[in-house]
């Protein structure tokens, strides 16, 4: 697979281009773009960066993390602290997530909130809704996005060594790695992203897919 080198800055604004394209005229309906990947490996900072320079374009942005999803503490872990199968698709709460956040900005009419729950104390956020304006964008970051089966417009995946991921989870989580592991076997995440993002050294990043920036939906 052939990457392209891009330093940070031209990679966000390559990213930005891309969803831009995605998301067409700003009186069209609503989109979604997922950063799929963990927060320890940047993919979160990348959302943010990226949101930033869209809003900078004028664009309506919505900026929500699936961890704000996630459900509490006794339900995602009521078949063990550390069950495979309930992290990817037990931990998020995406029929709440798709109700109170995804088809609003994709139909944009009503109202959402972008965060349901506090991740640390696992108590519910009461968040004031907002009014979804017309062409928003919603983008969204998380690991297993594609185990959440959102509607999602486009897709930034992230390749990581095995070695970058362990030491970027840290002891806590080391065993995410499992769960990253059959991710990848069952939804083949990096096949189907619509930009691939080469992510062991996010100082100096490198992007396979920016062919496809321009790509219609």
């Amino acid at each position: 697979m052939r990457f392209t080198p891009l330093t940070p800055a031209k990679l966000v604004d390559a990213l930005a281009d891309w969803i831009l394209l995605r998301a067409g005229p700003r009186s069209s309906a609503g989109t979604v773009i997922g950063f799929d990947g963990p927060a320890e490996i940047g993919a979160a900072q990348l959302a943010d960066e990226v949101a930033d320079a869209l809003q900078a374009s004028g664009r309506p942005i919505v900026r929500a993390s699936t961890t704000w999803w996630w459900r509490p503490p006794a339900l995602r872990l009521e078949l063990g602290r550390q069950d495979v199968d309930m992290l990817l698709t037990g931990w998020v709460d995406a029929d709440a997530m798709r109700r109170e956040l995804v088809q609003p900005v994709l139909r944009c009419q009503g109202s959402y909130i972008t965060r349901i729950r506090d991740a640390d104390t696992g108590r519910s956020v009461r968040q004031a809704p907002q009014t979804v304006s017309a062409g928003s964008v919603l983008v969204l970051d998380g690991p297993f996005l594609r185990a959440a089966e959102l509607p999602l417009d486009g897709v930034a995946g992230f390749a990581v060594s095995h070695a970058t991921l362990k030491r970027s989870l840290g002891p806590e989580r080391a065993w995410w790695i499992a769960g990253f592991e059959k991710y990848d076997e069952d939804y083949r995440p990096l096949e189907l992203a619509d930009v691939l993002l080469s992510y062991d050294h996010a100082a100096i990043t490198a992007a396979s897919g920016l062919q496809q920036v321009g790509r219609p939906r």
